[in-house]
């Protein structure tokens, strides 16, 4: 029965690992260290801004294009810059062929997030896509002239491997969000080019997630509901162990050359309430997500997911996670 469990979370993972991938492993190698005070100006129209940070976290590589093909992430260069408008954190960045925009806010056990891509001109040193009817990027890297990545040592270990490009992007970006949730007009702003470092293109290793499944190593109870509608998808995952419960949601969305994927992750103490005969269940996690979602099975195998359960998605509020086209699955070990 855990054997079937895991697979509840690797099937999770298959459905929405794109979104829970760096929200749980807190990014990837090649910007591992943040500054320890980070200074921060919100973005006004015209305005210019330092970045909150230099690179957003690690894009999803599975978000699908309108052909639903992943985006293939190499060869690995990632350039970009974070920025904060309206009370998110707004990051530009490559990944792939791809060029995407990232809206967040939170961070750790609780996170919600907006992520969306289109294929553009995705170079090292240039960022122009256009994102549908929201805005386009159009703009080009001028490296620092105090070049500190220069004659360093490097064990080819972990974020030594790379290189880090500091710098200025030039240009134009202009984006406003489903009804104007997070909406920003920037002609420049300090980022950073990530390549990996010449001697170490042929060194393997270190790029892997650290995914926290140890801390579901014995599980209460997990519920996962998945709804597919051609190449669009939603997903509600519930793990409960004996500490906390892991909730995850995520929707992805194909608008012609346009991928948007929302999600949002929450770690609580909040229990998955089932009867004996594990026939219903319930359960009501608490902010960003909403309502209590409830689970029937009935005698001759049919299966319902009804209730109020709605999450909170930048710039989708109050996105419903129940309903008649979700297919269910409750595990709970012996």
């Amino acid at each position: 029965m855990r054997t079937r469990l895991a697979l509840c979370a690797v099937l999770a993972l298959a459905i929405g690992g794109s979104a829970l991938l760096p929200a749980l492993a807190g990014g990837g190698q090649a910007h591992k260290h943040k500054a320890k005070h980070p200074q921060v100006q919100k973005v006004h129209h015209r305005t210019v801004a330092p970045p909150l940070k230099l690179l957003p976290p690690l894009p999803p590589s599975q978000l699908f294009t309108q052909h639903g093909k992943p985006v293939a992430p190499t060869p690995f260069f990632r350039s970009g810059f974070v920025l904060k408008a309206d009370g998110y954190k707004v990051g530009v960045s490559t990944f792939g062929s791809a060029v995407f925009l990232e809206v967040w806010k939170g961070r750790g056990g609780k996170r919600v997030q907006t992520a969306y891509m289109a294929r553009g001109v995705a170079r090292p040193e240039r960022l122009q896509a256009t994102f549908g009817n929201f805005g386009k990027v159009k703009m080009r890297f001028r490296e620092s002239r105090n070049r500190t990545w220069r004659n360093q040592v490097r064990t080819c270990r972990g974020a030594n491997r790379f290189i880090k490009r500091r710098g200025v992007f030039r240009g134009n970006l202009r984006f406003k969000g489903e009804n104007g949730y997070v909406s920003l007009r920037v002609h420049r702003a300090k980022g950073v080019v990530v390549v990996q470092a010449p001697k170490c293109r042929h060194r393997r290793g270190g790029g892997n997630f650290n995914l926290p499944f140890g801390n579901f190593s014995q599980p209460k109870s997990a519920l996962l509901s998945i709804a597919r509608d051609g190449v669009d998808a939603t997903a509600f995952f519930a793990v409960e162990d004996r500490r906390s419960t892991l909730f995850f949601a995520t929707d992805e969305e194909s608008r012609g050359k346009l991928a948007i994927v929302r999600m949002a992750v929450l770690r609580r103490h909040s229990r998955i309430r089932t009867n004996e005969s594990l026939t219903a269940a319930s359960l009501s996690p608490p902010a960003p997500f909403h309502g209590t979602g409830r689970y029937r099975a009935a005698p001759d195998g049919s299966q319902a997911w009804f209730g109020g359960l709605s999450v909170n998605f930048p710039g989708q509020p109050r996105f419903p996670l129940t309903g008649e086209a979700f297919e269910t699955f409750l595990e709970v070990p012996f």
